[in-house]
């Protein structure tokens, strides 16, 4: 767990970002923080279901998709601050409403940064 209060972790989601797609949801953060360098990445959670990172994708500010399985130490992404990486789950659609959000990326600074915030599904 990283030493980044929660209040600031916090202001890493993109809020409104939570939408469903033809063939799941998706969500977003942006730095508003510090430079980063991303080097894995923990399953999402939705309201305490979490997703395999097999179903995982990152959509990276040049627009490359990478699969969350394939962020290492040796194949990270810079995270650079006013980037947005958008964060693509393959299933099922969520419900509309409210949904609480985990969010856990892995940085070579900080460690694990624990993002929980709630978003809504219209």
């Amino acid at each position: 767990m990283s030493s980044i209060p929660s209040f600031l972790l916090k202001k890493l989601y993109a809020k409104g970002s939570l939408k469903n797609t033809t063939s799941g949801f998706q969500l977003a953060i942006r730095n508003t923080v510090a430079p980063a360098t991303i080097v894995g990445l923990a399953p999402l959670r939705v309201d305490g279901v979490e997703y395999p990172l097999e179903t995982t994708t990152a959509i990276l500010p040049d627009g490359r998709h990478v699969s969350a399985t394939e962020l290492s130490a040796d194949s990270s992404l810079s995270f650079s601050v006013g980037d947005t990486v958008t964060i693509l789950v393959e299933g099922e659609p969520l419900e509309s409403g409210s949904h609480a959000l985990f969010i856990g990326p892995r940085t070579k600074e900080v460690g694990e940064v624990e993002i929980f915030v709630r978003d809504t599904v219209s």
